[in-house]
């Protein structure tokens, strides 16, 4: 038998199509020589429960085939109380949802770059986000690997899973981006960045990055590297609905936005976010909770598998080690 791969799979990811491509691209795979295993999933937080029991099983590597949303989920299996479950396995990205940001932040675009990666690309450590939060029923604690956001964006993240998401990965995070600035209002919160007060007052959008791109392909954080042991972050405060949509929204495109006058900055392991009233906020695009959170970088935690040759700028000298 040749390698096996155990592959988590999302079916109504990519509005659906997953269930249609990836019986293809898994053929794909078998005629490389790759055995794969399919688990399909059929409920929320279904996929962090098969990586938990396959990883404790003593499976090396598993394959996260979906969007932002699955990857989350699957990446919640590899760690338990801030933890890995299995120091020594991997996980893979297969890109078939509608978002795949934590894909390009790797440097996959797409499903082609994933089953190169996954025939013989090299694995390194990377980073990941541990948030404690206000959940449903009470404090709760979970991970994100490429961006957590309160305001604007998950607003919206919550806008869009509730479409049908037919319009595809851009125009989906466009339309919805832009739905939600038209009827958006500044909300007052407090950011604490490493114990530094950098805003107590009104914020459209308080982003938590651990990889570069956000919501659909924005390069919100075109500085980040998912293994410098820090996190981007970047505070967008209360501004005009005619600046949003005529001035950041297109520069957050093409990464430029970090110098609009309306964004503080900051580079940090670890943030707070308090408000008197609870916001909502998101990660990956799931939309598990409110304020008031803590982030905090967990350096290195996670070993995923990337193109063979990545960017330089997408992972920092530290993680050759």
């Amino acid at each position: 038998m040749g390698r096996v791969i155990h592959a988590i799979v999302n079916p109504r990811s990519g509005a659906g199509w997953t269930r249609w491509r990836w019986p293809r691209i898994a053929q794909r795979l078998d005629g490389a020589g790759v055995v794969v295993r399919s688990y399909v999933t059929s409920a929320p937080d279904e996929a962090t429960r098969l990586t938990r029991d396959l990883l404790r099983a003593g499976v090396p590597e598993i394959l996260s085939v979906g969007g932002d949303g699955t990857a989350n989920e699957v990446a919640n299996g590899f760690l338990r109380d801030g933890r890995p479950v299995a120091p020594d396995a991997v996980l893979s990205i297969m890109p078939t949802g509608t978002g795949h940001d934590f894909a390009r932040s790797l440097g996959i675009a797409s499903t082609s770059d994933a089953v190169a990666a996954l025939l013989d690309g090299p694995v390194r450590a990377v980073d990941v986000g541990w948030i404690e939060y206000r959940g449903p029923d009470g404090p709760a604690q979970r991970c994100f690997v490429n961006a957590a956001d309160v305001g604007i964006g998950a607003v919206a993240a919550a806008r869009i899973n509730r479409s049908s998401k037919l319009l595809g990965g851009f125009l989906t995070y466009l339309v919805g981006a832009a739905r939600t600035i038209v009827t958006a209002r500044p909300r007052l919160a407090r950011v604490v960045v490493d114990g530094v007060t950098v805003i107590d007052g009104p914020v459209q959008m308080i982003l938590i990055a651990n990889g570069g791109f956000h919501a659909g392909g924005m390069r919100m954080a075109p500085g980040a590297s998912l293994s410098d042991g820090q996190f981007e972050v970047l505070v967008l405060q209360g501004v005009s609905r005619s600046a949003l949509l005529g001035s950041f929204l297109p520069r957050a495109y093409r990464g430029t936005h970090i110098h609009h006058p309306a964004i503080i900055y900051r580079r940090g392991c670890e943030v707070a976010v308090s408000s008197d009233e609870p916001l909502p906020f998101e990660m990956d695009g799931e939309s598990p909770g409110t304020t008031d959170l803590t982030a905090r970088v967990l350096p290195g935690v996670l070993r995923v598998r990337v193109l063979a040759g990545p960017p330089v700028s997408i992972f920092c000298e530290r993680e050759g080690r």
